[in-house]
């Protein structure tokens, strides 16, 4: 029996959605061994809940003479003003103790940095996020990680630890 062209690239087509569809699987199992890891993303973003706290990691190029810090909400308001570490390299825990008092909700919080050098010129930072992944889920062909209230997609992992 001969198959036309159509009905070969119809073969090809479902063929090669069976080898997606399997890889996919593949990667997100192998993914799944991130669950309960501590991880490192390129983003701003981290996740707060009431058991783990937000955590960022920054370096800038040069020590800042000063770093203002403000944490902002997924609606871009500014929640909290925190004293951070006045240095060039370092790791910062947000325990969700809110400006205007109280404790914040959980979900995603973004860090901004303002730092400047002697002469009162920026400082740019590189910042990311850390946290303890709860799941990994697929979305759409791509893996995402869920921590503590938000979810980060894994082609911004830069980092995994024990």
């Amino acid at each position: 029996m001969q198959y036309s062209q159509v009905e070969q690239s119809i073969q090809q087509t479902g063929v090669l959605r069976n080898m997606l569809d399997k890889l996919s699987s593949d990667d997100l199992t192998s993914a799944g061994q991130l669950i309960g890891k501590t991880v490192e993303f390129d983003s701003s973003v981290a996740g707060f809940s009431t058991d783990n706290p937000a955590q960022w990691r920054w370096t800038f190029g040069a020590k800042p003479a000063s770093i203002e810090a403000e944490i902002l909400d997924s609606s871009g308001a500014v929640v909290a003003r925190p004293t951070v570490p006045q240095d060039a390299s370092a790791t910062f825990s947000w325990d969700g103790a809110l400006t205007a008092g109280g404790k914040a909700r959980e979900g995603a919080y973004v860090l901004r940095l303002t730092a400047k050098a002697a002469d009162g010129s920026a400082i740019p930072a590189t910042l990311t996020s850390i946290g303890k992944v709860g799941e990994v889920v697929s979305r759409e062909g791509e893996l995402w990680a869920g921590l503590g209230g938000v979810a980060l997609p894994l082609a911004k992992l830069t980092r995994i630890a024990g």
